[in-house]
């Protein structure tokens, strides 16, 4: 089935002197010195200053935006609640309606791949998977039925990463993988590949019981985290799993790997955690608001965003501060 664009209902963003401190749940690298976020109401802000200042663009919905990728420094695209999917030519100062579905259960897109100038991959809830193949100007509701549960339901789909131009993979809300005679079920993290880009899809093996919010690819390493603090590495595409310990019990919702192999994770109750090798810290805000994605300045700093806005981060203070308290 392919859905043109619906945008009969489509009510343009309010720009909003806060914006900036407002949710926000997604942020990407454009080009040098240039970034992008993305939140609530419809929200789009650009900063050309490495995150020292943000302005609001105008964007022809109101509705709450969770992903944002880009494919070059000029093409992107922005995804979120009622299938609403935005595209960009310009490097994020004009936005137009590529897809829209309203309808009364709200159905969310929560990540997005924009893997070549055709092809534009959108995940979400309940199994919601939309793709194009020719650059957005239709797009196809796709049931994925290789990732359905034992009884033929689907979880949240919630994160979609791409390690090559032909492998993807995606992590999940938990699924029931297995149910017995006697009623008992069994869950599992729901964990992806696809190795012909988008085409099929398999599920691979799960390291945990519970959900997993991201997953990040780097050259042969695999990273999957969600609940309670779990974080779990694989050397061999999810062959095995090994989980690493972060002192750390919030819910993780992005992660990025630092210059130094260091990796730097955000989550639930605005918690950072840093772990370079074996040393580990957590770092909270004060308000405990959550922190939802972040990209790296270098260095070391970092600029987040979640329910406080965007903030920039420096690590370096951190190890600074604790060092004092440590005398």
């Amino acid at each position: 089935m392919f859905v043109m664009s619906c945008t009969g209902q489509a009510k343009p963003a309010v720009i909003a002197p806060k914006a900036d401190s407002s949710l926000l749940l997604d942020i990407v690298k454009v080009s040098e010195g240039r970034y992008i976020t993305v939140g609530e109401r419809g929200h789009i802000l650009i900063s050309e200053d490495k995150g020292a200042s943000w302005r609001q663009v105008e964007v022809p919905v109101d509705v709450n935006l969770a992903a944002v990728d880009f494919l070059d420094e000029q093409h992107g695209v922005a995804v979120g609640f009622d299938q609403t999917i935005l595209l960009t030519e310009d490097a994020g100062e004009t936005w137009t309606i590529s897809h829209q579905q309203v309808s009364n259960y709200q159905p969310a897109l929560f990540s997005v791949l924009y893997a070549s100038s055709d092809n534009i991959t959108a995940v979400g809830s309940y199994g919601l998977y939309l793709e194009t193949n020719d650059g957005g100007d239709n797009w196809q509701v796709r049931e994925i039925t290789s990732l359905s549960d034992v009884y033929d339901g689907f979880s949240h789909f919630y994160d979609l990463e791409k390690r090559s131009d032909e492998t993807w993979f995606m992590a999940g809300e938990k699924y029931i993988a297995e149910a017995n005679d006697i009623g008992e079920e069994f869950s599992k993290g729901m964990v992806a590949v696809t190795r012909d880009a988008g085409k099929t899809w398999e599920k691979i093996n799960s390291p945990y019981e519970g959900s997993f919010f991201g997953i990040s690819v780097t050259n042969g390493d695999l990273y999957v985290y969600g609940l309670r603090g779990n974080l779990f590495h694989s050397e061999d595409q999810g062959g095995s799993w090994k989980k690493l310990k972060l002192a750390n019990e919030a819910g993780l919702h992005d992660m990025l790997i630092t210059e130094n192999n260091g990796l730097v994770l955000v989550g639930t109750g605005g918690v950072l955690v840093h772990k370079q090798g074996d040393n580990i810290s957590v770092a909270k805000r004060s308000d405990l608001k959550g922190r939802a994605a972040l990209v790296s300045l270098g260095n070391e700093r970092f600029i987040i965003v979640g329910e406080g806005g965007v903030e920039t981060y420096d690590a370096n203070n951190e190890k600074k501060a604790s060092a004092v308290k440590g005398q």
